[in-house]
């Protein structure tokens, strides 16, 4: 088999670069605001896609509901988010971001973009355009080809790759 070079693989390359973005966001989450990168995905998840159940919620950050629970637990015990009952599911959860959680929000945008300038430094902005649109395309495909996949994804034999 020959050698292959993983470094350059676009998956191994996207994996990479997320890893490190996220530990050097965390670092400095933990060491300026008391939130983990876990709790701060949440709050985000919550600003950007607004009230939601707990159900939906964990699907979209594709934890267990379990896992999910234990950071809300603590976000609650900030004071930064707030469960209520569904009036329409009485089963279900809906997930509130509180007023507190704002100023929050705040430091999370001010620190996720002091990460993305440090990531983006040595790009001219013509390159930082295309990288987003490159990225964004590549984005589409894949959720395109994950739609079109049946879940779980089955072959007769496992070793063999997926073939067109």
């Amino acid at each position: 088999m020959p050698k292959i070079d993983w470094s350059s693989r676009f998956g191994t390359l996207v994996h990479d670069v997320a890893r490190v973005h996220s530990r050097l966001f965390d670092r400095r989450a933990r060491g300026n605001f008391d939130l983990t990168r876990a709790q701060c995905r949440v709050l985000v998840m919550l600003h950007r896609y607004g009230v939601q159940t707990q159900a939906e919620l964990a699907e979209r950050m594709e934890l267990t509901p379990m896992a999910l629970v234990r950071l809300l637990d603590r976000l609650r015990d900030k004071g930064l988010v707030r469960r209520e009952r569904d009036p329409n599911d009485k089963r279900a959860h809906l997930l509130y971001l509180t007023e507190a959680s704002e100023a929050k929000i705040d430091m999370i945008v001010a620190f996720a973009n002091a990460t993305e300038r440090e990531a983006l430094a040595d790009l001219t902005p013509a390159e930082r355009t295309e990288l987003s649109r490159l990225l964004g395309k590549v984005l589409t495909n894949l959720t395109r080809a994950e739609a079109e996949c049946p879940s779980p994804a089955r072959r007769d034999n496992p070793h063999d790759p997926i073939k067109e």
